[in-house]
């Protein structure tokens, strides 16, 4: 057998540090509490200083949300996730929540953190629906959207004038069941969400930038109302990307709602393609 030369070794072996340098270097994360008027926010940061990725959890969730995904987009952009007030480990707001004030929260809150724009957005489910908020409010900042099976408040009246009587009656009972175990700030996400009509009807138009939308298609029959809602939000995201010139529709059957656990290759797959087609245009 032919062993390889010393030298071949050493050249190796050097490559395997690097690499694992640059790995470990990319997977790092540094986690603080930023001032936001009088009250703190948590924040998370790892990987290089460009580009900047930022994560938007969904109703009630904190930056673990991401854990499926955030360790690998580290690796090539700097990312940023942080807890909603009163979620995880965010101190509550004295002021009453709607997506606009949490749109004007994350803004603050990237400047309190010395993080600049340009940026790219990432959100799921609420957080989806604040990042094209965000992006409305202020499109200089945003270079591109990956929306992970956005919430629209529209669906919850759309899937109640189609549900039958008794549908209905199932659907709040486990709804009505689920509310209690809430606490406090997220039933007030909730409130939110159900109260931002006029700002879905007025989030358009959003920048010209790259835009991918993940929708899950599974469907769950056991739960009142899930295979009409699943048909519904789908319905929603094409009307969305009907309206959006250039984006892109990634279709995922084999998630319902939470696709950055369920299929997180995807999520990083969508980042990925969005930043390469921002790089690229003038």
């Amino acid at each position: 057998m032919k062993l390889p030369r010393s030298s071949d070794v050493v050249a190796t072996l050097i490559c395997s540090v690097v690499f694992l340098c640059t790995y470990c270097a990319g997977q790092s994360s540094t986690s603080r509490m930023v001032k936001l008027g009088d009250r703190g926010v948590y924040l998370v940061e790892s990987g290089p200083d460009r580009p900047v990725v930022v994560f938007e959890s969904g109703m009630g969730e904190s930056t673990e949300t991401w854990a499926d995904v955030q360790p690998k987009v580290a690796v090539f952009a700097r990312t940023v996730l942080y807890d909603r007030a009163g979620i995880g480990k965010s101190d509550v707001a004295k002021s009453p929540r709607t997506i606009q004030s949490m749109a004007e929260d994350l803004h603050g809150m990237l400047r309190a953190a010395s993080v600049p724009p340009p940026y790219v957005l990432v959100g799921h489910s609420l957080g989806g629906f604040l990042v094209q908020v965000y992006a409305h409010s202020y499109p200089s900042e945003v270079t591109a959207l990956v929306l992970v099976d956005p919430a629209d408040p529209r669906l919850d009246i759309l899937l109640r004038e189609r549900m039958t009587a008794s549908e209905r009656t199932a659907r709040d009972k486990a709804l009505n069941n689920a509310m209690p175990q809430m606490p406090a700030p997220v039933k007030e996400e909730f409130q939110a969400m159900t109260g931002s009509m006029q700002i879905a009807r007025g989030i358009l138009p959003l920048p010209k930038i790259p835009v991918v939308l993940l929708t899950g298609t599974k469907k769950n029959p056991q739960f009142p109302g899930n295979p009409l809602e699943q048909d519904l939000k789908l319905q929603l995201h094409n009307d969305l990307l009907a309206k959006i010139p250039g984006s892109r529709h990634v279709l995922v059957p084999t998630s319902r709602h939470y696709i950055q656990n369920d299929a997180p290759d995807l999520v990083i797959r969508a980042i990925r393609e969005v930043m390469s087609n921002s790089v690229s245009e003038p």
